[in-house]
């Protein structure tokens, strides 16, 4: 196969055009895709379109110059320098009207950060295509020659395969005539960017007109284009100042070349011991930079905390004899644990384990007057006071449930801690709750509560736990814990035989309805078919919860005289509540609090009166009972 030396059609590149443009036009010319069209020219093989307009060579723009037929140095015109762009790749902008006008041809000043705004048509430059949301040109498009120019040709996973949007039929970024945004532009772009123009003289005069900018346009700059515009600014303006870009580091580190004098960070830094992340910090300057600048002009800088004044003496005998941990010194004399262990190392003392194996709690000893439970479950153990006090706390609640709630920590976490307290003591602490059977301690357990309540112990705990140390609940949470036990499936405690009202009761969910219905219904006595025509429940279980509160004190009975039976038959079994009962807050039984009515007098005979209420009476049935 022979070599190709020049094509039959060419394209003449426009002035200003970037070589990808050119080349992406070339390729249409001659219907062809441009990956065929840059291996027939014997142009390396590229992904991203920035390879051609940064990665040529001049070996390979001579030779393409050759080829094609241009003018020597042609090409030149047509490439960017990569020592502009530095770590940040570049990315290209556009105007839509430029592509219109010129059918879909890219200029190169659009690919170079600082450029912002088009002078011709004054308006700011698109970034992104609005319909992908990506900037235009990042791949080599492949097929250039089946679609029309200044298309979007970004690849998409779906179909068509390409985006497809028309950028040169986008509404553009207008901008006033005399808007200084325009101004600036055009001084920039009179800037040389090719050839051997110094990049130090170029990022110079850069800085000093877009330093303004950075440092943000005057309000009424910015008032007088649109939010979506605005966006546009200073999305843009973000990109030509970046760090990872050559210029944005070269201004980094020239801002700290004069800002960074010796006597800035002697003051700032020796006498006013400011840290270097804080100073550079407070000059937006990325604190590598600061601290190789300190170095280079004699500070000493310390690696870590600046080293703290110390009492040898006292050092030793907080750390050996006190056997306080290195965090616990350095809080106190307020600088971090660095400091503290760098001059113990020059001490001489050496140090304790690292981590928890170290620490206070496991080193000391208690004293051996106090009893053998207690030392044994603090000896050598991280958190053993916590865990006397939280059981300490745990045995005054009904069950693991309400007391880990109380406490703040899963039931799970408290199991553990006490399986470990109950294994370090060889022996059960308490025995566990179970269904309408509280929780309640063992011999050991006991006399281990009764140790604990000492005055000289609880000194001792309150020392070692300091504030993290748990109050014991109050009556008010030992309440609704005994209420939160006994759920709805709760049992019917049993109720005084005097008028004193109960100081905790819990009714079973399955009783609310009887006693809604005695306490709320008209009359002073109720019989079993009357309440189970009032309140729909079957007969027999009626007659079960009736017999079942009458044995908890809640109820007496009496049977109906046979005098009061005009008819004969049978005699029904009138029910009444006790006053225990009476005295039991209605919201305990009920949904919601009821307000009471003054009871009435009890009837002839001594019986109990019933409960009037501000609701509508059930009244009573005619239904006969039988029992």
């Amino acid at each position: 196969m022979t070599e190709l030396r020049t094509l039959s059609i060419r394209v003449t590149p426009l002035p200003g055009e970037s070589i990808d443009s050119w080349l992406e036009a070339l390729a249409r010319r001659c219907w062809m895709p441009l990956p065929a069209l840059l291996s027939a020219l014997g142009l390396p093989s590229a992904e991203h379109t920035r390879q051609l307009v940064t990665g040529l060579s001049r070996q390979d723009l001579r030779q393409l110059e050759r080829r094609l037929q241009l003018p020597a140095r042609r090409l030149d015109q047509a490439v960017a320098r990569a020592d502009l762009f530095g770590r940040r790749a570049p990315r290209c902008r556009f105007c839509p009207q430029c592509l219109q006008e010129t059918q879909g041809r890219w200029r190169l000043r659009w690919w170079l950060p600082w450029t912002f705004a088009c002078t011709r048509h004054h308006a700011l430059l698109h970034t992104t295509c609005p319909a992908c949301e990506a900037p235009p040109r990042r791949t080599v498009p492949c097929k250039v020659h089946r679609h029309p120019p200044a298309y979007c040709l970004r690849r998409t996973a779906r179909l068509p395969d390409i985006c497809g949007t028309d950028l040169s039929a986008l509404s553009p970024h207008i901008l006033d005539h005399d808007h200084p945004l325009l101004d600036v532009q055009q001084q920039i772009d009179a800037l040389p960017t090719t050839g051997r123009t110094d990049t130090g003289a170029l990022f110079a005069r850069l800085d000093h007109l877009l330093t303004p900018l950075t440092d943000s346009a005057r309000p009424e700059d910015l008032q007088r284009i649109s939010a979506t515009t605005r966006h546009v600014w200073e999305r843009a303006l973000d990109e030509a100042v970046d760090p990872a870009s050559q210029f944005g580091s070269w201004r980094l580190r020239e801002r700290a070349r004069t800002t960074l004098t010796h006597e800035l960070l002697h003051r700032e830094y020796v006498e006013n011991e400011k840290p270097m992340r804080q100073i550079a910090k407070d000059l937006a300057l990325p604190s590598r930079i600061v601290i190789r600048k300190a170095k280079d002009l004699g500070l000493t800088v310390h690696p870590g905390p600046r080293p703290h004044p110390f009492d040898d003496d006292w050092l030793r005998e907080q750390y050996v004899v006190h056997l306080r941990s290195s965090e616990d010194i350095a809080r106190e004399v307020g600088t971090d644990d660095g400091p503290v262990l760098r001059r113990l190392s020059q001490l001489g003392i050496p140090r304790r384990p690292v981590g928890v194996h170290g620490r206070r709690a496991l080193i000391e000893k208690l004293d051996e007057s106090l009893p053998h439970d207690i030392r044994t479950a603090v000896e050598a153990t991280l958190h053993g006071w916590l865990r006397l006090r939280r059981f300490q706390i745990h045995m005054a609640f009904p069950s693991l449930t309400t007391s880990a709630a109380y406490i703040g920590v899963p039931p799970g976490a408290l199991t553990s801690q006490f399986n470990q307290l109950e294994q370090s003591l060889d022996a059960p602490l308490f025995h566990r709750a179970r269904r309408h059977s509280p929780q309640r301690p063992t011999g050991r357990g006991a006399a281990l509560l009764r140790h604990l309540d000492e005055p000289h112990i609880r000194d001792l705990m309150q020392h070692a736990l300091g504030s993290g140390s748990p109050p014991m609940p109050d009556r008010e949470a030992l309440e609704a814990a005994a209420v939160a036990f006994n759920g709805k499936n709760r049992a019917l405690p049993r109720l005084p035989h005097n008028t004193d009202r109960p100081a905790l009761v819990g009714v079973p969910q399955r009783l609310v309805p009887l006693l809604r219905h005695l306490l709320l219904a008209d009359g002073p006595e109720h019989y079993a078919a009357q309440i189970a025509t009032a309140t729909g429940m079957a007969t027999n279980t009626v007659y079960i919860q009736l017999k079942r509160l009458e044995a908890a004190g809640w109820l007496r009975s009496r049977r109906e005289d046979p005098r009061e039976r005009a008819r004969g038959g049978r005699g029904r079994t009138y029910y009444t509540l006790t006053p225990a009962a009476r005295h039991v807050p209605l919201d305990v039984v009920l949904d919601e609090p009821v307000e009471l009515r003054k009871r009435p007098a009890p009837r002839e005979g001594g019986m109990d009166t019933a409960v009037e209420s501000d609701h509508e009476p059930a009244g009573h049935a005619s239904a006969e009972g039988h029992g």
